[in-house]
């Protein structure tokens, strides 16, 4: 029995170039709206205050290269 992934993958490939267009459209909204959530629970849970502080600490030490 092949897993659901497999099966996915298999009726991806019978999929027209438009179907496939679409389907990467829908897959980038799915992710980022994932991606987005994630980053907002970081927030609150003030995940990302240590890097946030050590980043502005080495920025006013001089600490950085200009792009």
């Amino acid at each position: 029995m092949s897993s659901k992934l497999e099966t996915i993958q298999t009726l991806i490939y019978e999929l027209s170039k438009d179907e496939r267009d679409r389907l990467r459209e829908w897959f980038d909204e799915f992710d980022g709206d994932s991606w987005d959530k994630k980053f907002d629970d970081d927030v609150k849970e003030k995940k990302l205050d240590p890097p946030a502080s050590q980043a502005k600490k080495d920025f006013n030490e001089g600490k950085f290269k200009d792009v």
